[in-house]
Order: C-alpha cells, then sequence, then structure tokens
C-alpha cells in the first residue's frame, strides 16, 4: 500500500524512520531515500546500521532550495532523479532475492514439519520504499512528477510505499491508501528557535 505523511507539523520523517524500523525488526528489506536533505541527521547513522536497510541521500547538498543558483538547482534536479532511479533499481533486486528466501524458507519449514506440503508460507509485505521529502522535491520541480505518479501506478503489490513532505496534489492524494496529516499548533521555530541537534537534526 501507499501512505503519505504530509503537513507543516513536525514527525513526518520521525514517523517514516519508525516504519523502516517496524518491518526491519521482520526482516522486510527496506530502502529509505532522503531527498533534499544532506546525509547528517541523526537517523541516518542508526539506519545505516541496521541489516537489510539501505540509505540513499543526494550526492550534493547545497541547502536552502530558494537560496540556490540556477547551476546548484540543476545539479539537485540531477541528483533526485538518479537517486529515485537507484531506488527503483533496487526494489527489483530487492523483491528477487525475497522470492528466494522465501522459496528458501518453505523449503527449510516443510522439511521441518513446521509447515505441509502446498500450505502458503505468507508474508504481508516483501519490500518497503521509504521516499522522505520527495513531496517537496517534485513541489520545487527537482524531480519530475510523472515519474513519481507513474511508479505509483504500478507499485507491486507487495511493496509497501512511504511518501513525506508537503502539499502532495489530487492525483498523488488520490493514490494513496493511508494519508497522515501532521498539523502544527505550536512549534519553537515560530520563536525564533533553530532546529536543535539530537530533536530536529
Amino acid at each position: 500500500m501507499i501512505h503519505i505523511y504530509q503537513g507543516n507539523g513536525k514527525g513526518k520523517t520521525t514517523a517514516a524512520v519508525g516504519a523502516a524500523v517496524r518491518a526491519a525488526g521482520h526482516n522486510v528489506p527496506v530502502v529509505f531515500c532522503q531527498f533534499l536533505k544532506d546525509g547528517m541527521s541523526g537517523e541516518i547513522g542508526i539506519l545505516e546500521k541496521i541489516p537489510g536497510v539501505l540509505v540513499l541521500f543526494p550526492e550534493h547538498f547545497f541547502g536552502w532550495t530558494g537560496k540556490m543558483s540556477y547551476e546548484e538547482l540543476r545539479i539537485t534536479r540531477k541528483d533526485c532523479d538518479a537517486m529515485f532511479v537507484k531506488a527503483l533499481k533496487t526494489m527489483k533486486i530487492s523483491l528477487k532475492n525475497q522470492v528466494k528466501k522465501q522459496i528458501a524458507s518453505e523449503k527449510r519449514l516443510r522439511k521441518n514439519g513446521i509447515i505441509m506440503q502446498g500450505e502458503p508460507f505468507k508474508t504481508d509485505i516483501e519490500a518497503m520504499f521509504i521516499f522522505d521529502e520527495i513531496l517537496d522535491a517534485v513541489n520545487k520541480d527537482l524531480l519530475d512528477r510523472d515519474l513519481l505518479t507513474h511508479f505509483l501506478l504500478r507499485v507491486p503489490e507487495n511493496v509497501e510505499v512511504i511518501l513525506t513532505g508537503r502539499d502532495p496534489d489530487i492525483t498523488i492524494l488520490s493514490m494513496a491508501d493511508y494519508v497522515t496529516n501532521m498539523v502544527k499548533d505550536k512549534h519553537p521555530y515560530d520563536d525564533g528557535i533553530k532546529a536543535r541537534v539530537g530533536v530536529e537534526l
């Protein structure tokens, strides 16, 4: 299924990280792909240490998009496209590997008499793909909107996809099975307090 964590409230990436940890805890391979970030947030170092979790982030980072030069925007757009394509290639490899593992597990369990011949070895999902801040990348024209929608229309049935960011359009919203709004009632940033290491970073 497809999840969207959207809105101006704190917690979109935090929720996505939690979903990644939960899936990894069940030996589901996870690709955690972060757009418009520099790979220095606290969650990255921990996620990279979890078996079965692949973390991707842009090769270049130039700060806030509103302050980027034309050339920096061009490089960022190229990075976003390349990262998305790499994630899709990884999906195909992950699914093939999961099929092999599932077949091996069925054989082992049948051999030990845990499941009988013909009884299916059931799993709810075989891979999870998290695209953090991808909605912002699309809205800022740093990732092709059609590339994302084309992918969402063809997500395999056994794959879970999570998108985070702000202001998804009606087409993307209509494809989602889960939509969660992070609503800000109060935030220290409104009082001029910058993001703090270990809390927002």
